[in-house]
């Protein structure tokens, strides 16, 4: 990958990290007024889903995580003075982390609220107001966890084989037969 286009997926990780962190903000604030406050921790279990968790994925993975990646996809290629070892790796990793990211948050924000409004509709504890909606709950944490969690190794395999690998060095040395003293046969 040339430093042009790990500049551009840089900038694709910044501005995905940047929008994540506008979205953990706007819930901070609105989950701060009095109404949703007391929402939140009338809802226990629920209401966890929703804040801390939601909340805290959305600011750390998706805003800071995302931004540090941004970071190292700018700064290895010229620390190490080549490229990044693979495109589409790096391109993977984007598309996987926005997927995993928004999915986890929007899962954590969606059982969250509606767990937590039936066990105060109907009066039950968080285990019965979860239990009616699965699998959907599980398959929706397993699966964007799933997306979040290849993100992250398509991250580190991209790093560590662009560190670790050997540059392609010939053997013989090349021969320029128009350069003056090189024999030509």
């Amino acid at each position: 990958m040339t430093t042009e286009m790990s500049d551009r997926l840089g900038l694709k990780f910044i501005l995905f990290g940047v929008f994540c962190l506008f979205i953990g903000t706007l819930q901070g604030f609105l989950q701060s007024t009095p109404r949703l406050r007391h929402w939140v921790h009338s809802t226990g279990q629920a209401g966890h889903l929703v804040d801390p968790l939601a909340h805290a994925h959305i600011n750390l993975i998706g805003g800071v995580v995302s931004i540090m990646m941004a970071m190292v996809y700018y700064l290895l290629p010229r620390m190490l003075k080549r490229g990044i070892w693979s495109s589409a790796l790096g391109s993977a990793n984007y598309y996987l982390m926005v997927a995993g990211v928004a999915g986890f948050y929007l899962v954590l924000l969606t059982f969250g609220i509606l767990e937590g409004n039936r066990m105060l509709d109907e009066g039950v504890v968080y285990p019965i107001a979860r239990s009616h909606y699965q699998p959907y709950h599980r398959i929706g944490f397993v699966f964007s966890a799933l997306l979040m969690g290849l993100a992250h190794w398509t991250f580190v395999l991209n790093v560590f084989v662009t560190y670790f690998r050997k540059e392609n060095v010939s053997i013989l040395p090349a021969v320029n037969p128009l350069k003056e003293g090189s024999k030509v046969q």
